[in-house]
């Protein structure tokens, strides 16, 4: 069988927009444009976007980001899969959701998405069309309206085309003040902690039916972690033997950050014939985001 040749790219997008200025805002357009441009050009089968932000204003009219995203890149399928919303999660301490109030939307909703130019499988038959699944992997007992609380989630999905690789996107947990002076020791524990049990949630989940048959396995993210950190360096590739994909230069994927923290990973070994990575660092990039896209060109057999 020749192996299926997969271009996949993972971008957080900043809140897509989360504020949802005047359409005439200019920082906003010139943004939207690039992040469109910047769609065409790495060209990915593909997409795997985090942070993705929509609204459903008083007339019951969704605006999102991602239709802007599905017709730029010609995209067949697109699926987002909310974390955090108006109607489950309202909290005053939110500012997009107090101005979401007064502006009368009916909600506002940010998570992760996929977007692919191969049809969308079912989980257990994917020879059938299906739907990806929003899977939660740390759900607070409160949201407070900050990072530390929110609920995080993974998009798991399947491509119809043989192999019928599987597919899944997720966004870690950062904590306040984790990466800023003065540092707590504590804070850096917990945050590392609590995406391990991320980590360990997703893979409790796979396990039976994607890791032990050894099906193609795709998995990106901002993953909020570098790559010697516990729940990669060992959880993913130690102790799963999952294969993280090197990036040509390794170089930091969100502003502020020495290391890339935005990675894509692929189980088994045994089924990846090849592959090329890379960290698109152009100024086209830099202006759609704070993060920047890691690509992959994939040959799965």
């Amino acid at each position: 069988m020749t192996p299926l040749t997969l271009r996949v790219a993972t971008l957080n997008i900043s809140g897509g927009e989360k504020a949802f200025e005047d359409s005439q805002n200019a920082t906003r357009q010139s943004r939207l444009q690039a992040l469109r441009q910047l769609v065409k050009q790495i060209d990915p089968s593909v997409l795997c976007l985090q942070e993705v932000s929509q609204f459903v204003d008083a007339d019951g009219v969704t605006h999102t980001l991602l239709d802007e995203i599905k017709e730029s890149g010609g995209y067949l399928s697109a699926y987002f899969g909310k974390t955090v919303s108006m109607d489950t999660h309202l909290q005053v301490k939110k500012e997009v959701m107090v101005e979401g109030i007064f502006n009368d939307w009916q909600n506002w909703s940010k998570g992760n998405a996929v977007l692919s130019r191969i049809p969308f499988g079912r989980l257990g038959n994917p020879e059938q069309p299906g739907k990806p699944r929003n899977i939660p992997l740390y759900q607070p007992p409160v949201y407070q309206g900050n990072r530390d609380t929110e609920p995080r989630f993974a998009v798991l999905t399947r491509l119809q085309q043989p192999p019928h690789p599987f597919i899944a996107t997720l966004h870690l947990t950062t904590l306040m003040g984790e990466r800023h002076p003065p540092l707590s020791r504590n804070k850096i524990e917990l945050s590392h902690l609590m995406r391990d049990q991320q980590v360990r949630q997703l893979l409790e989940l796979v396990q039976q039916h994607i890791l032990e048959t050894d099906q193609p396995f795709i998995l990106t993210g901002d993953f909020n972690a570098p790559r010697q950190e516990f729940c990669i360096a060992h959880l993913l590739e130690s102790e799963n033997q999952f294969v993280r994909l090197k990036p040509e230069e390794e170089v930091s994927s969100h502003a502020g950050i020495s290391e890339a923290i935005d990675h894509i990973f692929f189980y088994p070994r045994k089924r990846l014939v090849d592959y090329r990575c890379w960290i698109e660092a152009s100024d086209l990039a830099r202006r759609s985001s704070d993060h920047l896209p890691v690509t992959a060109e994939i040959q799965i057999k």
